[in-house]
């Protein structure tokens, strides 16, 4: 087996340099680069090592679904590479702003992993600290700087990099910010690591063995948690639970003051209009998303982790109070069955 390095980032720079970093320090490894292109609709695919090019193909996107493409376009790529029987190891660098779940979750498969004669090792989450705070909590769209994958694609820079830092099983960071390093520690995934691009023994990086399942539980809201990093230079984190649902109607009117302004949300909440659904919630920089995780195998607390940088009151806390059932609603027997919760459009129809 050929050991599979996954890299991610939401920085073209940063991801050509981290290729280079890793090709250089060991010998004998190949890389593969995708690309999309939206207004083609396009990817390109480049493989080759320190010595050059063996490959440069583009081909149609013949799937609106980015992982699809992606998926369709490495199988034969990774299977050219392996049949040439010539590299040790081998780079795989995702289009600039993918999803790493899509392209891990496949080459951990232990069928897959068989047929193409690679073994996944590590999804690596790139990261520059003196911007990840802008990144993660500007409100920049990926069509802003240019970096959507599809013609359609309305994602927030900070919500690709969130999902990337909490998937992933290192996180390579450059810069100094102690901030950003501390704000990166806070959201990074349970049982990952980071450590300093140019300084990391990228050896290690191919002998590790990626777990799947591990990776699927870092951003699963069933096992959501906050950080063991210590808040420290104004980054602050609040983890906020209770085992109350939440009014559906305050619930609503509160989220400004929530999850508003700078800062990355993650959250799970129960609705007494809906008793056998999760809702869950994930946002960045003023941008959020609401959606149904579907019928939970046992109760679960709402809870809601909240990350920021600066100064922050108990406003946070207060609405989070004020979103939930009171003494007198959870004894009533109202029947919340009949209630509209103005949630249709996020929860889907009941």
């Amino acid at each position: 087996m050929i050991p599979l390095v996954v890299l991610a980032t939401v920085d073209p720079v940063l991801r050509d340099a981290a290729v280079f970093s890793l090709l250089t320090d060991l010998p004998g490894t190949g890389f593969v680069r995708q690309d999309m292109d939206p207004l083609t609709r396009t990817v390109r695919r480049v493989a080759g090592d320190a010595d050059g090019l063996v490959d440069d193909v583009t081909e149609p996107a013949a799937h609106g679904c980015p992982g699809c493409v992606q998926r369709e376009n490495l199988r034969p790529a990774m299977e050219a590479m392996v049949g040439r029987a010539r590299w040790a190891r081998i780079v795989l660098a995702l289009p600039v702003a993918a999803a790493t779940a899509p392209a891990g979750r496949p080459r951990a498969a232990p069928a897959l992993r068989r047929r193409l004669g690679v073994d996944l090792a590590t999804v690596v989450c790139l990261v520059d600290v003196d911007r990840v705070e802008h990144d993660l909590m500007g409100g920049d769209l990926l069509a802003d700087r240019g970096l959507g994958l599809t013609a359609g694609d309305g994602r927030a820079v900070g919500e690709v990099l969130a999902a990337q830092l909490a998937h992933a099983d290192v996180v390579l960071t450059t810069g100094s910010s102690p901030a950003g390093l501390t704000l990166v520690n806070h959201l990074r995934g349970r049982r990952s690591s980071r450590r300093d691009l140019f300084a990391a023994d990228a050896r290690e990086l191919f002998t590790a063995r990626h777990s799947a399942g591990h990776a699927a539980a870092r951003i699963d809201p069933y096992w959501l948690s906050r950080s063991t990093t210590p808040d420290a230079h104004g980054v602050w984190t609040l983890d906020l639970v209770s085992e109350r649902p939440v009014h559906p109607q305050r619930f609503l009117d509160r989220l400004p003051d929530l999850a508003g302004g700078r800062v990355r949300t993650r959250g799970r909440f129960r609705v007494p209009t809906r008793p056998d659904r999760l809702g869950v919630l994930d946002g960045t920089g003023g941008h959020l998303s609401i959606g149904d995780a579907g019928r939970p195998a046992a109760p679960l607390a709402t809870r809601m982790v909240i990350t920021g940088i600066g100064a922050h009151t108990g406003d946070r806390r207060r609405a989070f109070t004020d979103i939930l059932l009171t003494d007198r609603e959870m004894e009533s027997d109202r029947d919340w069955s009949t209630v509209d919760d103005g949630l249709d459009d996020w929860l889907g129809g009941r």
